[in-house]
């Protein structure tokens, strides 16, 4: 036994013990054949605020949504997985934690009179903590069911759960039908044939491409159900590697009874009738047929599905900040604008986030930080777009201080070497964050997942920052957001300096301008951000082989980048992915608004000194 489950074995309240043997309903389970169809009102969704750990409040706002019912008359009240304490990490194993959380679960239970009342928690049983749903029937705990399908991260805290889904009796309440419990990622054909009324819980972060669609996607996979609720994670979620939606869905036979759209912190509510199950077909799957690959795998090819994925992508990251901000209780920010593509993705988030809070924009405090690489063409679009926005521009020149450094550091004035370039950015990042502390706000990171990936980016530089909202956003992604916004503003200032930020070369401007004008290149550099992305999606997404993702590029850039520079890219990009993971094995938080991260804490783990030798070999079988 491990010696946290010892100590937990030891500490935990043994009140636990009475949900261990979960009590059913008198009668037992099992329909009467002559049962006739019931109507009654049912309610999904996720309580409207709350933190992870703060029990106390995640508890309130969970009360608030079973009065909330009550009044409503529901029957039957769907709450999201973890809704009682959150995610919390290790501290779901603690003994205070689990204490208060089964605290917790003894008042939701005696506020259950009178209906079904599902929620998730951390949860204690033979020396293991579980993620578990309870359900609370009419003011007792009548069932639990626990996790079986864990994600990676959640094994470092949860046992895996073992049995089938739950079902429930809801004749102490008056109807003559039986509710199935689950979790969303548990779900099987087979119990879900079981049950009227199928209840699942859910944290799934949110995914751009998923928000709007979600409800015809499950109506399409769950049209054999007759009744299917579903309620996802939401206020009380850490916003420190996603953001999730809140979101809600009601089904009856795949038709849409009601939908809590993401973020809207509403509940779906719809008056369903519940009958005898019908023979269910197996489920069908979300897709099918061809599949073409695409240059942009990650995004749709079709035009209105791109424009919405864009939108939900900036809609994901601005909820992210916006969460990060109203917890920590602050109302300013700082953000420092290149003229570059990134730093203009992070300063529309930002604009976008403060919407959300109904914030004054004269807490965001953005400024050009020109150093002794930038150009006249990137500062001048700095300027432009912070007038644009509506913003105060401000401006702190760094050559003076770097010339000071250089000095301190002995580095010789035309020794253009790492230490020149990394100073800069060094420097940027002291200032904003120096900035951030003196107006009590915090520094708003752009760095993207691109750069993360191949370490293009200073360690403790535009490496660091306070809430990164690009990293986990690809860089053509950005270009491919921005470039929506210029068709959604109405501002045509606006419009026109994302244009020309969109058509400046993308570059770190940290040697020495020549003439006021661009003298690095990055994709000069790297290769084409093109065929970065493309390596990182399959990589990441698919666990492809070096060798696999070259014949799938080589195919889908026929014509466009030659086989042979295909082949030295991706070398470079997999020499350059293992080298840098030091650098990412410190990543500041930061949401994930396409479903990729390469956050440590969940998103991709290595070792910073892994070796790269068994990918690199794999490019011996091309020559």
């Amino acid at each position: 036994m491990h010696e946290y489950t010892t100590r937990l074995a030891m500490n935990a309240p043994a009140v636990y013990d009475e949900y261990s043997k979960p009590v059913q309903s008198d009668p037992p389970f099992g329909r009467k054949k002559d049962s006739l169809a019931q109507s009654m009102m049912v309610m999904a969704g996720a309580p409207a605020e709350g933190a992870p750990l703060d029990i106390i409040r995640n508890t309130r706002a969970i009360l608030a949504r079973v009065r909330e019912a009550r009044a409503a008359d529901a029957k039957v009240l769907l709450l999201p997985e973890l809704c009682v304490s959150g995610q919390a990490g290790d501290l779901l194993r603690h003994a205070r934690v689990l204490a208060a959380c089964r605290e917790a679960a003894d008042t939701i239970a005696k506020e259950s009179q009178g209906m079904l009342v599902v929620f998730g928690l951390p949860y204690f049983e033979d020396a293991y903590v579980y993620n578990t749903l309870l359900a609370a029937l009419d003011g007792r705990i009548v069932q639990s069911v626990n996790k079986r399908v864990l994600h990676r991260a959640d094994h470092l805290v949860f046992k895996a759960g073992h049995g089938a889904d739950a079902l429930v009796d809801l004749t102490p309440i008056g109807i003559d039908q039986k509710a199935l419990i689950c979790f969303f990622d548990d779900l099987s054909d087979t119990s879900a044939q079981e049950a009227s009324l199928i209840l699942a819980a859910a944290a799934r972060p949110a995914r751009a491409g998923e928000l709007a669609s979600w409800p015809a996607s499950l109506s399409q996979s769950f049209a054999d159900l007759p009744v299917f609720a579903f309620a996802n994670a939401g206020a009380n979620e850490s916003t420190t590697d996603a953001v999730y939606p809140g979101d809600a869905v009601i089904l009856q036979a795949g038709q849409v009874q009601a939908h809590a759209p993401a973020f809207s912190q509403q509940m779906a509510k719809a008056q369903v009738t519940l009958d005898l199950p019908g023979n269910a077909q197996t489920r069908k799957p979300f897709h099918t047929g061809f599949v073409p690959h695409p240059q942009m795998p990650y995004a749709p090819l079709n035009a209105a599905m791109r424009a919405a994925w864009c939108r939900e992508a900036l809609e994901i990251a601005a909820q992210a900040l916006a969460t990060r901000m109203r917890r920590i209780g602050i109302r300013t920010v700082t953000l420092g604008i290149s003229g570059g593509l990134d730093s203009t993705m992070a300063l529309m988030t930002t604009l976008r986030a403060f919407e959300i809070e109904g914030l004054d924009k004269a807490g965001i405090y953005a400024l050009s930080l020109p150093g002794l690489g930038t150009s006249k063409r990137t500062k001048g679009n700095a300027w432009r777009l912070m007038e644009a926005a509506g913003l105060t521009p401000r401006e702190i020149d760094l050559q003076a201080a770097l010339a000071q450094h250089f000095q301190d550091i002995s580095q010789p004035a035309d020794c253009f070497d790492a230490a020149f370039e990394n100073a800069q950015a060094r420097e940027r990042t002291q200032v904003l964050m120096d900035k951030a502390n003196q107006v009590g706000g915090m520094m708003v990171g752009s760095g993207d997942l691109s750069e993360l990936a191949l370490g293009f980016t200073t360690f403790g530089g535009d490496h660091i920052s306070m809430y990164g909202v690009n990293a986990g956003l690809y860089k053509t992604a950005i270009q491919l957001i921005i470039s929506q916004c210029v068709k959604d503003t109405r501002n045509q200032g606006l419009a026109r300096v994302l244009l020309d930020i969109l058509d400046t070369p993308i570059s770190p401007e940290l040697l020495s301008a020549a003439d006021g004008r661009i003298t690095q290149r990055t994709e000069e550099i790297l290769g084409p951000y093109l065929l970065t992305d493309f390596f990182l999606h399959h990589f990441l997404n698919e666990q492809m082989a070096p060798l696999a993702i070259y014949e799938r590029a080589a195919n889908v850039f026929l014509g466009q980048f030659p086989p042979e520079e295909i082949k030295t890219r991706l070398r470079d990009f997999f020499r350059r992915f293992f080298t840098s993971q030091f650098k990412r094995n410190c990543l500041p938080d930061g949401p994930a608004p396409l479903g990729v991260s390469l956050s440590p804490r969940g998103g991709f783990a290595l070792p910073s000194d892994a070796a790269a030798a068994l990918y690199l070999d794999e490019f011996d079988k091309l020559n």
